[in-house]
């Protein structure tokens, strides 16, 4: 069977190889060696990894490698695995996962969608020598002497991320054996959040681990203490940081001392934390990413003053969810002050649409997200719309919208790419007639929540020609009706979500499969008689 995936493999790449298709890709000189060679056995070792640098990592695997011990050879070439993560989706079986990883002695990244069974993890150490990154989800069952079996195999691994055991009695050996990667930059607890943790458990990380860079502690609750501990061993060589559990004022000034961070997330558990204290975080004049999450009133209202004086030069990412009271005043001087801003998200946002007033400074703003917000008004987005040229990812919700607010999205953001509605109960078909007249280049366009959607919406839809996913959810106005003019008119498009839309008839997207099988269709209830 390997043998017949490798030669239809070869007959289609030769198709399109000689048809031109990678020319464009190629240097002049294998061009030419390529044009001047009699039989493909010709072709030089770097013109074979230049084409081979177009297959998948599966063909390589199970295709490629099997035509010749010399294409076996050249298909594990470096530069053709630098790259590439080997990521089983959850419906991959282990008997799959295993023949590939045999056959993957050049993988660098595993990163299964699903925990898989212990022997899987046998096989990885025993053929795949050059592993570096691992992520293993939460599901994922690990005894310590599995781990140790990944410390022997990967001694230099440089990524990991991985769920802390549930039993308490298995912690802190646990962390002693992390502890022992030398070259571990990357950090990450998967979530899984056991009710105890062992005593130590952190400190063992922060003493070991000597490399460490980027630490993501996920929603474990680590002592507050064992915290402060972290920070004054290893803070000065933070670089990416993730905070989701309670942290004393104490534990805030060590976390402000941390100068080196370019990448902050931290959620807020200390309601007692002085508002002014908010104003240290201007230390960390390295940030690019800023996360601020569940901090009260008294908290926020001290927020602008972490930017005063051009403190965070460098941001260009800024995240602000759930936190409590952020109004026109705050958003105002956050807007005046973080003029470099490239994304944008604010979730939870409760104040008058007053506060993007002064959008328009964010000259560089690609990327917006305004989530859960019960007050956003059409005159938010006429400022967004006259603001915001650059934007090519916008995604908001609020019940109180009308069709007016995608008018002005529509004649102001003609660079859009992106669009996410949700919840907006008040929107018409009108709406996307106005967004997707304005923005031809809309690639990603989500309508979820909208009642008010109806077929006739597919007509607006089929204008934007370079459509690759277009999700329909929860719309009960839509029939399926129209979706015929998607097959002529969006030839780009990948994937259609209809989940939760419970009147499109299941004979009409069976048709539509049938005319288009290359698109993904992910719902697809059958209609109710």
């Amino acid at each position: 069977m390997p043998f017949i995936a490798a030669f239809n493999w070869i007959h289609t790449y030769l198709n399109k190889l000689y048809e031109g298709k990678f020319f464009a890709h190629l240097d002049t000189t294998l061009v030419k060696e390529m044009a001047s060679g009699k039989h493909f056995n010709d072709l030089s070792d770097e013109l074979l990894v230049e084409i081979f640098s177009y297959v998948s990592m599966e063909d390589l695997a199970m295709s490629v490698q099997h035509v010749s011990g010399r294409w076996k050879d050249v298909s594990q070439d470096n530069s053709l695995w630098k790259k590439k993560v080997f990521s089983p989706d959850i419906n991959t079986t282990d008997e799959e996962i295993a023949r590939c990883l045999k056959n993957m002695p050049s993988l660098k990244a595993y990163c299964p969608k699903r925990g898989t069974d212990r022997n899987i993890i046998n096989i990885l150490c025993q053929y795949c020598k050059n592993i570096d990154h691992i992520e293993f989800t939460w599901s994922q069952r690990l005894n310590n002497i599995l781990v140790e079996r990944i410390l022997e195999a990967f001694p230099n691994i440089v990524n990991l991320s991985i769920p802390l055991p549930r039993e308490t009695r298995n912690q802190l050996e646990f962390a002693q054996l992390i502890g022992q990667f030398q070259n571990l930059t990357t950090l990450n607890f998967t979530r899984r959040c056991p009710e105890n943790i062992a005593e130590g458990t952190l400190m063992a990380i922060a003493n070991g681990c000597p490399s460490l860079q980027h630490l993501d502690l996920s929603y474990y609750r680590f002592p507050e203490s064992e915290i402060r501990y972290l920070l004054k061993k290893r803070g000065h060589q933070l670089v990416y940081f993730n905070l989701n559990c309670y942290i004393s004022t104490v534990g805030h000034e060590l976390l402000c001392e941390c100068t080196n961070l370019k990448h902050l997330k931290y959620e807020n558990d200390n309601d007692d934390l002085p508002g002014t204290y908010m104003d240290h975080l201007s230390k960390l004049s390295k940030l690019e990413e800023l996360n601020l999450s569940y901090f009260n009133a008294n908290q926020t209202k001290n927020i602008p003053n972490i930017f005063y004086n051009q403190s965070l030069s460098k941001l260009v990412q800024l995240f602000i969810v759930c936190c409590d009271d952020l109004d026109a005043p705050e958003l105002t001087e956050i807007f005046t002050h973080c003029v470099e801003l490239k994304v944008f998200h604010i979730i939870g946002y409760t104040g008058s649409g007053d506060g993007f007033k002064y959008i328009s400074n964010l000259k560089h703003l690609e990327q917006l997200e305004i989530g859960y917000c019960e007050s956003l008004t059409d005159k938010s987005l006429e400022y967004i719309g006259a603001g915001c040229k650059n934007l090519k990812y916008l995604d908001f919700g609020c019940k109180s919208l009308s069709d007016k607010c995608l008018e002005y999205i529509g004649a102001g953001c003609k660079n859009l790419r992106h669009l996410g509605i949700q919840c907006c109960s008040s929107m018409t078909d009108k709406s996307i007639e106005f967004v997707c007249a304005g923005c031809p280049k809309l690639q990603y366009l989500c309508i979820c929540q909208c009642p008010l959607m109806t077929d006739a919406v597919i007509a607006s839809v089929i204008k934007c020609k370079e459509l690759t996913v277009l999700h329909l959810k929860w719309c009960n106005g839509i029939s399926g009706s129209n979706f015929h003019m998607i097959t002529s008119n969006l030839t780009h498009l990948k994937e259609l979500d209809i989940f939760g839309s419970v009147n499109v008839d299941s004979k009409i997207v069976a048709k539509f499969q049938e005319e288009m099988p290359e698109v993904k269709i992910i719902g697809g209830i059958k209609k109710k008689e």
